[in-house]
């Protein structure tokens, strides 16, 4: 008897270490392009900024099938980001904005290239089981492989210094956040663009709209109210003080994990 409880022992913990080697983080290779040297001193985004024009329409919908089709142009782009990073190379990005454009470019390049590479998907939180494709594929930047959410998390809030406009210029591959710019950050302008993101995303209806008396906000204000400072309603009442004007209610609206574009 105590041999065959020995056995189902062993199995349970054989399944239970098969389960959480599956779902550890990272562990699921992303795309692996071949690196691509960077010419000059710093790090120029310009490739990226082809790859948006070229794919992401006016109304910021993404072609993942042009990606599909010709796969060279990101791909190239990748390889730039696989090649050189503040990592390996920190004299390439001396300030805070540096880095800060390099690493909101590579998150939204990274989305940009798994979904392509996924297609067909309709969902990005269904490409993998618990909405793995932020924690459990892995990304090549700078010679090392990183996560979506330890480049966002770590990286990304790191050199943001918590700031708000930052959740709506990481663009996760779904209809519920704002559009996708057709430009890449700049190291030298990326502050006031950020800003900018943030006016134009509070113009989205899907962001925050006023329904009479109520104000209809995002999810996206709930799931990172901690970077909203001091908090939600006086970081608009900042940056668009006609939403809360008469004291309205607040609701919150579903997140819409929807693909931002097409694969056909």
């Amino acid at each position: 008897m105590s041999a065959l409880r020995s056995s189902w022992l062993v199995l349970v913990a054989a399944v239970v270490v098969g389960i959480l080697f599956w779902f550890r983080p990272g562990g699921i290779d992303g795309p692996r392009p071949e690196p691509v040297p960077v010419d000059g001193k710093g790090f120029d985004h310009g490739a990226f900024t082809a790859v948006l024009q070229s794919a992401v329409a006016a109304d910021g919908a993404v072609d993942y099938a042009a990606l599909r089709a010709d796969p060279a142009p990101l791909d190239r782009y990748l390889g730039q980001l696989r090649a050189v990073g503040p990592g390996n190379a920190p004299h390439r990005f001396k300030t805070a904005d540096d880095r800060l454009a390099y690493y909101i470019n590579a998150y939204n390049a990274f989305v940009l290239a798994a979904v392509r590479d996924a297609c067909p998907v309709s969902d990005v939180q269904s490409m993998y089981p618990g909405g793995g494709l932020f924690w459990r594929v892995d990304f090549l930047m700078g010679g090392d492989e990183i996560t979506l959410s330890t480049l966002e998390s770590e990286l990304i809030r790191g050199v943001a210094q918590r700031d708000p406009a930052i959740r709506f210029a990481l663009v996760k591959g779904a209809k519920g956040f704002p559009a996708l710019r057709r430009e890449a950050y700049s190291p030298e302008g990326v502050r006031g663009e950020l800003d900018a993101v943030a006016r134009v995303a509070l113009d989205d209806p899907r962001i925050a709209e006023r329904k009479g008396d109520t104000l209809v906000l995002s999810a996206l204000f709930q799931d990172y109210a901690v970077d909203f400072v001091p908090d939600v309603e006086t970081w608009l009442e900042q940056v668009k003080p006609a939403l809360l004007e008469g004291d309205p209610r607040v609701e919150y609206r579903p997140f819409d994990w929807s693909l931002n574009g097409a694969c056909d």
